[in-house]
């Protein structure tokens, strides 16, 4: 008989998941009763959760029936559960893909723990194996099916965005003897106020209030996962509503609320990458053009071209890069001249990185370390820091340093750069007192009399 269960519950594991260990004679009830919903959902469509439960219950009561077996409401409940997992969900990753507070999900090969990437505790094994090389292809495939793609022996490695952003990457014999590894899409994003944990102070919101309501172009670089793309959805709160939003993504991962958007993708297969995006977003008079991730020379070189372009109000990126230095290095390797790389106004640092604690205890930690402009001087270019991250106060300091964004938005206002400094202050106290009540911040920054 056919194995539909395709996993184990562990004694052990860092993460549980509430499954019950199932007997072999609870198994096998499970096994006939996923072939028999399975003849039946041949015949007819049928929708899911409360529906199909209903009749995976019938069927499992009838064969109980039939067979003279006896089991307790308790059991009764878990089997047509297990059932479903099984012919709708995703098995036991169901319940992973549940929790908001898991970013990663990774299957290391059979008989061997998932293990998960818990936002606040880092990697963790959980109670749960697979031990069936077909259960776990056809959990990718079932996956995969909603976006047209699929995992075969002439086709053994997938990479998929699923419908609700998360990603999927797999891969089997020969690439590998069988992986599959998700990088989950948080479902509630990061707000402003999520960004004081990351060590954004008062002070420096206010100052990128300022920079992204007027003219200006930011970049976002970071380690992996350090949350680039997390922060730019964030910091997006402060671009007025009404204005005209494009996206270009590789990935989609770009979630802002304003109505007004229009998002792109990259397709390989038609050969339409990053540098076609970017291209042809200066003949759609954008207000704002998010470039969701620079990586090859040519996307750089076109992310420099659209900024120096002027035909937005701003142009935001992300790129991989462990500090602004290393940025400056990366950009001067694919072939952008010094000058150029004034096009770029501020650059933003974030990092992901281990803490050690009290004892052995160590933390990873999301940081933002990083704010400085670039500037062009002898045919080089200067990292002018503006905040940098002081790790026992555990958030951002802002430096002497004189800031030309500041002189900039002054200029372009018509106003002294006391004034400005003086509105910055102003919006940080603003903040501070609006972020400690249960309001809605969004709506109260753009409620916000506006500068420019």
């Amino acid at each position: 008989m056919t194995d539909w269960i395709g996993w184990k519950v562990l004694d052990e594991g860092a993460y549980k998941i509430n499954l019950p260990k199932l007997s072999d004679e609870e198994r096998e009830v499970v096994n006939i009763v996923c072939k028999e919903y399975s003849d039946t959902a041949k015949d007819e469509i049928i929708e899911k959760d409360e529906v199909a439960k209903k009749i995976i219950n019938k069927l499992l009561m009838q064969h109980l029936k039939n067979n003279r077996m006896l089991a307790d409401e308790e059991q009764v409940n878990y089997l047509t559960e297990t059932v479903y997992i099984i012919s709708y969900g995703y098995g036991p990753l169901s319940y992973l893909l549940e929790d908001d507070l898991l970013e990663e999900i990774a299957v290391i090969g059979l008989e061997t723990p998932v293990y998960v990437f818990h936002r606040e505790k880092g990697w963790l094994d959980t109670n749960i194996t697979i031990t069936s090389r077909e259960s776990l292809i056809d959990i990718i495939n079932k996956m995969a099916r909603k976006v047209g793609r699929r995992i075969t022996i002439q086709n053994p490695r997938l990479n998929a965005v699923l419908p609700d952003g998360s990603r999927l990457h797999a891969t089997i014999e020969p690439i590998s003897e069988l992986e599959l590894t998700i990088r989950k899409f948080r479902k509630k994003p990061l707000t402003i106020k999520d960004l004081i944990k990351t060590g954004y102070s008062f002070e420096l919101l206010a100052f990128l209030w300022m920079v992204f309501q007027n003219d200006k172009n930011v970049i976002i670089c970071g380690n992996t996962a350090a949350g680039k793309t997390t922060a730019l959805n964030a910091l997006f709160s402060f671009v007025p509503r009404n204005e005209r939003i494009i996206i270009l993504e590789e990935t989609p991962e770009i979630v802002v609320k304003h109505k007004h958007q229009i998002k792109m993708k990259c397709d390989p297969a038609m050969n339409v990458g990053m540098k076609e995006l970017i291209e042809d977003s200066l003949r759609m008079r954008p207000d704002r053009v998010i470039i969701g991730e620079v990586r090859s020379r040519m996307e750089i070189l076109a992310m420099i071209e659209s900024m120096n372009a002027g035909q937005a109000r701003g142009c935001y990126a992300t790129m991989h890069a462990h500090s602004a230095k290393e940025l400056v290095s990366r950009m001067r390797y694919n072939g952008v001249i010094p000058s150029d790389i004034n096009a770029i106004d501020l650059v933003l640092v974030q990092k992901r990185f281990l803490r050690f604690g009290n004892g052995k205890s160590v933390k990873e930690m999301r940081k933002i370390i990083e704010v400085c402009e670039l500037e062009e001087r002898r045919n080089s270019v200067l990292i002018k820091h503006l905040y940098k991250y002081d790790p026992k106060r555990d958030c951002v300091v802002k430096t002497a340093a004189r800031s030309k964004i500041i002189s900039d938005i002054a200029f372009a206002n018509g106003m002294d750069e006391s004034e400005i400094l003086s509105e910055i202050e102003n919006r940080s106290k603003y903040l501070k007192k609006t972020l400690s009540k249960s309001i809605d911040i969004v709506e109260a920054i753009q409620n916000y009399g506006a500068v420019g």
